[in-house]
């Protein structure tokens, strides 16, 4: 039998790259780490020596060495089970692990929905574990946005600010709610809908309020729309406001709703109802979830860029951590024309 012996080969080190090359040890590692006092031609030297031994950098040594966290918070500050059920934090997260896949940063999740969970955060982001922050909203609570300002941490937020977060040092990334409203209500006068109603989100969320604001803007003049109700974003929500509507005004012949799960659950209780789409009734969501393919018919809405927005969101954040100064990126919405509008 054959014992296994000290022979084994061990990891390589720094020492062995520095021989194969004939360069001392701390030139090496400055090459390694990307400092502007060595050349490129040496860089690119010190990578294929470290590639031919088979040579890893240690990256809490890298870190140390940079004066970085090479880590990226991504802060989330509704209830968790809403990251699952919501797509839209998905598709952004999606956007944001693609804008990160090529570089040695890694993103982190921080849960800040609680009090407790906000101070929680607030001392993780203290202790340097990151280099930029992006929350998946702009809503994150006054004490942690002071708390990251203070800092001087640079920090995205994805999503269309508020007043409150209008007035801060931070970078947004976010396509106009109200510009995308206004898209989707001059399609249904367009189609020849007259009745309306508008199915919002939650009445606290800026979101929601931004979308009736610009339906409205397209809809007081020709004809004010027949109700304004707000909610959840979701399916449930969007069927049982539905539901009542139909038994108080069974004309309505067009709906705006605030996202695609409002649309979807407004759709079931409409075809309960018997109403053909879009023959008698009109629909029109927000968002182009997955789910406005699915429904039947399937679901004319606005499409939001969210991949796209985690993309922005994290090229926007490394720039940031680079000492770039923060500054807004606006993207464009579109409507998507299907069957139900």
């Amino acid at each position: 039998m054959t014992r296994r012996t000290a022979s084994r080969r061990t990891a390589a080190t720094l020492q062995d790259v520095a021989d194969l090359i004939g360069m001392s040890k701390a030139t090496v590692s400055r090459a390694l780490n990307g400092s502007p006092k060595v050349t490129e031609d040496t860089k690119e030297r010190v990578r294929a020596a470290a590639e031919q031994v088979g040579y890893v950098m240690n990256p809490q040594a890298r870190a140390l060495a940079l004066g970085r966290a090479e880590a990226i918070a991504i802060v989330f500050t509704e209830p968790l089970d809403e990251m699952f059920a919501d797509p839209t934090y998905a598709m952004v997260v999606r956007g944001i692990h693609e804008g990160l896949a090529e570089t040695t940063t890694a993103p982190f999740l921080l849960q800040a929905a609680t009090s407790f969970e906000q101070a929680r955060a607030r001392r993780r982001l203290a202790q340097g574990n990151a280099d930029a922050v992006i929350a998946l909203t702009p809503y994150i609570g006054q004490e942690l946005l002071s708390s990251l300002e203070e800092a001087a941490l640079p920090t995205v937020l994805c999503g269309q600010p508020g007043a409150r977060e209008r007035t801060s040092a931070m970078a947004h990334v976010y396509a106009d709610d109200v510009v995308g409203a206004r898209m989707a209500a001059h399609h249904l006068l367009s189609c020849g809908r007259r009745r309306i109603a508008v199915l919002s989100g939650p009445e606290d969320n800026p979101a929601a309020v931004d979308r009736v604001m610009g339906y409205r803007e397209i809809l007081d003049p020709v004809c004010p729309p027949v109700s304004v109700s707000y909610g959840a974003w979701d399916v449930v929500s969007g069927l049982e406001r539905m539901e009542t509507l139909l038994q108080g005004d069974p004309h309505i012949d067009g709906v705006l709703a605030a996202s695609d799960r409002i649309a979807a659950g407004a759709l079931a209780a409409l075809q309960r109802h018997g109403r053909r789409l879009p023959e008698d009734i009109s629909v029109i969501g927000f968002d182009d979830h997955r789910i406005a393919t699915e429904t039947t018919p399937t679901l004319t809405t606005v499409h939001q860029p969210l991949v796209e927005q985690g993309r922005q969101a994290a090229t926007l954040a490394l720039e940031m951590a680079d000492g770039a100064p923060a500054r807004d990126i606006v993207l464009e919405m579109s409507l998507v024309r299907r069957e139900s509008a």
